[in-house]
């Protein structure tokens, strides 16, 4: 009796000792594990351009981390120097995995290239781009960080096989955990409008394209927010793991929610930040925002958690400008005493060690879900139901936006596939679509019935308000809690419209 026990013992051995392979990251239901233990990536991005030096290239730091203008180093040693400083300083702070940024092309009449004093072309170039990631990927390895690598979707051939070559190259690598195909495809899809037939297509051969030279290894595209479902359904998108970004304090833990309970896929936060100058806003913000995404993300089930970015940037808008972990002051030397860095860390730098020992608890909705910028003049009533059984959709998306287009205001459904749309202009364009569902996009022109008759309609207060122009500071109930936010300011509308019954189709997969 006892040779098929351990006949039975052996096989379960080599069965779960098959499931993995040794020092690979993978995922087991919504965890991140190396070599049977959990992982949870906390991330910094950072973003690199390929420097060609002689006959040689190396991923250099983006040109505008420490000097801002001009790059630090011109010989290959001087550039792997000044990235392994940056590891090491990563590595001090607390982070265990790295987000590089390596997507941003040139195209000329010699194909694609990186753009740099000397240009690096993805063709006449592939086998030194490849040697300068194996450089880069060993100081990652050395300094104990894993690295998730973001490149320029595939979609042309010239792309195609550049991804390929990465992913051959680098297979057997297990500093390498994730390729990240697409950032952004809200901002970035090159065409204007797609189906979701056709995202969910490309994907699909992208995904293949990792699964077949590149086993071991994950992949995932970077979401901007939730409209995105709309074409690239995070949903049904054949990736390992969601990964997205959210910034607006006021969107933020209503960007988590909707994610969270919707998507049905193992996700993480890629990016988010919170910009402070020391001057019109203080640094300590910065720690509280950071300490606050961390804490809501971990309470409703994230996998990890991405923060963007190493350093400030230079001479762009406010919220990319001071973004970073290092300001352009001073200077800062590693730990161990072998790298000094331009540059003073922020307080939130020293934070990050910190996130690892906070505990979840019970994950709660914001109270501005269903009107996340506070508008107050007009709300629309609608409902949207399943069009073959008639049920409610919850977590639909409803998007509008004004007569010329240049407000845009969102809005989901609740479990009754009831949503309440809140703006401050008349929305006469529309969008809605659902997880899985089909979308639908149309022009309406709706009736309006006055619920405060103090306001004529034509002469509504603040009608080209949009996001990046509201504040959250006004909406707090306590101003060193982010995400804690009065309720009575979310529910007010001076008119009031209805909209005809929306029906949506499950898509077929």
């Amino acid at each position: 009796m006892r040779k098929p026990f351990c006949f039975i013992l052996l096989f379960t051995l080599i069965f779960v000792g098959c499931t993995y392979k040794k020092d690979f990251i993978y995922l087991k239901k919504n965890t991140f594990k190396i070599n049977r233990e959990e992982f949870f990536p906390i991330m910094v991005n950072y973003k690199v351009e390929p420097l060609k030096i002689g006959n040689e290239v190396v991923i250099s730091p983006a040109r505008y981390y420490e000097n801002t203008t001009e790059y630090e180093a011109y010989t290959k040693r001087q550039v792997l120097d000044q990235i392994e400083g940056h590891m090491q300083l990563m590595k001090e702070m607390g982070f265990n995995s790295i987000r590089v940024c390596m997507d941003v092309l040139s195209r000329n009449e010699h194909g694609y290239y990186y753009h740099s004093q000397t240009p690096a072309y993805l063709k006449a170039d592939e086998s030194l781009i490849l040697n300068a990631i194996d450089d880069f990927l060993d100081i990652a390895n050395e300094k104990g960080l894993k690295v998730m690598l973001l490149i320029k979707p595939p979609f042309e051939d010239e792309l195609k096989n550049f991804a390929m070559a990465i992913l051959k190259h680098c297979a057997n690598n297990p500093t390498l955990f994730a390729y990240d195909f697409m950032n952004e495809p809200l901002y970035f899809d090159p065409a204007k409008e797609r189906s979701k037939e056709d995202a969910l297509a490309i994907v699909s051969g992208w995904k293949e394209m990792v699964d077949n030279y590149a086993p071991h290894q994950l992949f995932t595209i970077g979401f901007s927010e939730p409209i995105e479902v709309f074409e690239w359904d995070p949903s049904i998108l054949p990736v390992d793991f969601v990964q997205f970004h959210t910034y607006h304090p006021l969107r933020v833990p209503n960007e988590i929610w909707w994610y969270a309970n919707y998507v049905n896929k193992p996700w993480i936060i890629g990016e988010t930040s919170f910009s402070v100058d020391n001057d019109s806003l203080d640094y300590n913000m910065q720690t509280y925002f950071m300490k606050e995404v961390f804490q809501y993300a971990l309470d409703c089930g994230a996998a990890g958690f991405g923060w963007w970015e190493f350093q400030d940037a230079y001479d762009v808008h406010f919220e990319a400008q001071y973004s970073g972990l290092l300001n352009h002051e001073g200077f800062t030397t590693t730990t161990d005493g072998n790298h000094t860095i331009f540059g003073t860390m922020k307080p939130a730098a020293n934070e990050v060690k910190n996130l690892k020992n906070y505990t979840p608890q019970q994950p709660w909705q914001a109270v501005n879900y269903y009107n996340m910028l506070g508008y107050n003049n007009i709300v629309i009533k609608g409902i949207i139901l399943d069009a073959k059984n008639k049920r409610p959709i919850e977590g639909a998306v409803v998007r509008g936006w004004n007569e010329d287009w240049s407000v845009g205001m969102n809005t989901f459904t609740n479990k009754e596939g009831v949503f309440t749309l809140y703006s401050n202009d008349e929305c006469t364009h529309f969008e809605v679509s659902a997880p899985g569902m089909s979308k639908l996009k149309f022009d309406s022109k709706l009736n309006y019935t006055a619920v405060d008759s103090n306001y004529a309609f034509d002469s509504l207060p603040n009608r080209k308000l949009e996001y990046h122009n509201i504040s959250y500071a006004p909406f707090l109930l306590n101003d060193t809690v982010l995400f804690r936010f009065d309720a009575g300011l979310f529910d007010d509308a001076k008119y009031e419209g209805r909209m005809d019954t929306l029906y949506l189709i499950q898509i077929e997969r």
